[in-house]
C-alpha cells in the first residue's frame, strides 16, 4: 500500500529545514465498522489537539513549533518560510492540508515564520505527539512536498 508523503518542518544543525516525509506505516485497507475497504493509517500516539481561527492576512510571526504535531488545514492557506533560507512551503487547507511540524526549540534555533495570505479565515487543528514523539517516516527528500500542477497555478501571484 502506498504512504502518506507530507512536507515537514524538520531541525538539521540546529536550523529549521523543509523536508518531504512518507509516513510510516503504509496506508492498509480498513477492517473498520464505517471504513471497511478503505485506506487508513494510523498517526501514532497522540496527546490532544485544539481547534484554532486564523484570521485573514494574519502574520504568525518567527516561532518554533510549540511541540512536535501535526497541523491540518481544513481552510485557508499557510505560507512558511525559514528565516534562515530562501525555501518556502504553501499548505492549501483540505485535502493537500497536512503538516508536521518538528522544529521545537530543543532542535532548532531560529523556527520558522508562517504567514496567512489568504483574506479569508484559515482553520487548522493542531493536533501535538504524545511525548513529543517524532512520527515514524522515511525521508522522500529535502524540501517541501511539491504540489500538484493544478495548485502551484492557483496560488501563484500570492507571494
Amino acid at each position: 500500500m502506498p504512504t502518506l508523503n507530507v512536507t515537514a518542518i524538520a531541525a538539521v544543525n540546529g536550523s529549521s529545514v523543509f523536508q518531504c516525509w512518507a509516513l510510516e506505516p503504509p496506508f492498509v485497507t480498513s477492517s473498520q465498522a464505517g471504513t471497511i475497504g478503505a485506506s487508513s493509517m494510523q498517526l501514532g500516539n497522540l496527546a490532544n489537539a485544539s481547534y484554532s481561527i486564523i484570521p485573514g492576512n494574519f502574520s504568525a510571526g518567527r516561532h518554533n513549533a510549540p511541540a512536535v504535531q501535526y497541523v491540518v488545514f481544513l481552510s485557508g492557506l499557510a505560507h512558511v518560510t525559514l528565516p534562515n533560507s530562501t525555501a518556502d512551503a504553501w499548505v492549501p487547507g483540505g485535502s493537500n492540508g497536512l503538516l508536521v511540524a518538528a522544529d521545537v526549540a530543543s532542535v532548532s534555533t531560529y523556527g520558522h515564520i508562517t504567514t496567512y495570505p489568504s483574506p479569508f479565515e484559515t482553520i487548522a487543528l493542531q493536533i501535538p505527539t504524545a511525548g513529543g514523539i517524532v512520527p515514524n517516516h522515511t525521508v522522500l527528500h529535502d524540501g517541501a512536498c511539491p504540489l500538484s500542477p493544478e495548485l502551484k497555478r492557483s496560488l501563484e501571484g500570492l507571494d
